[in-house]
């Protein structure tokens, strides 16, 4: 008899999860690497003292500021390290995760919306880097400038919003289909199955980032999605080897 190999096993979905958090901590890295700051996540939101005097800034995107005073070569080092975290370690985990999942429509949901996540990402990535940059400039122009305030600079920020909001919805589409397959499954673990999903943990650190104290805040604030995903790819792995010790334990017994 031929076992089909079409779905993972548990044991299987631990390893691609700790594939996953070594992603999530590099993106997260990255992040602190472009922007973060020894400050609270309240004053990061605001780039409270980071904006200059002759700039009208943007307040959608006044966060960026906080990347404005660093060096040219953390910046980027820290936009490529978030693409590899991203592109290679966190979409081969979510796709893999995907895999594991009963072949159909959710199956096909949840390793579509893993690739979208990982192309958004590094694009949120890259706009990202693009707009410190471009922010750095106009503070170094700005300084000792006596013109009327000027806006921020605009040249990416219309991208980065349509990537920002493509990466959180590709995880929304992911999340709701682990939950929809977790749920069709008639074993006891799936009701707990159905809300380890990225979306919540991500959620949850995004709402929740922008009142931690100095100094942590300013360096968890501009990795709270990172964060999320971490906490999630941590969860996922430790279930994983649960379900593989009962499945040993049942063996055992019989």
């Amino acid at each position: 008899m031929v076992r089909s190999t079409a779905v993972q096993r548990p044991a299987g979905r631990r390893g691609l999860a700790l594939v996953g958090l070594t992603g999530a901590l590099l993106s997260g890295i990255g992040d602190v690497l472009i922007l973060g700051r020894p400050c609270s996540g309240r004053d990061f939101d605001h780039a409270a003292g980071m904006v200059p005097p002759h700039i009208d800034a943007d307040a959608t995107w006044r966060s960026l500021w906080n990347g404005a005073a660093l060096p040219v070569r953390r910046i980027r080092a820290g936009t490529l390290t978030g693409d590899v975290g991203i592109a290679l370690l966190q979409w081969r985990a979510m796709r893999g995760i995907g895999r594991t999942l009963p072949a159909g429509r959710e199956r096909q949901i949840a390793e579509a919306s893993a690739t979208a996540f990982a192309v958004a990402g590094v694009l949120t990535h890259q706009c990202c880097g693009t707009v410190i940059l471009a922010y750095r400039k106009a503070r170094e122009e700005a300084l000792g400038s006596d013109d009327e305030a000027r806006r921020s600079p605009r040249s990416a920020t219309p991208l980065l919003a349509i990537s920002t909001a493509a990466t959180l919805g590709a995880l929304a589409a992911y999340s709701a289909g682990l939950t929809v397959a977790a749920l069709r499954r008639p074993d006891s673990a799936s009701a707990w199955q159905s809300v380890v999903t990225p979306l919540p943990s991500v959620m949850a650190t995004l709402l929740s980032f922008g009142a931690l104290p100095a100094p942590v805040g300013g360096y968890a604030r501009p990795a709270s999605i990172s964060i999320g995903l971490m906490a999630y790819f941590a969860v996922t792995a430790a279930s994983g080897q649960r379900w593989s010790d009962r499945r040993a334990a049942g063996s055992m017994v019989s």
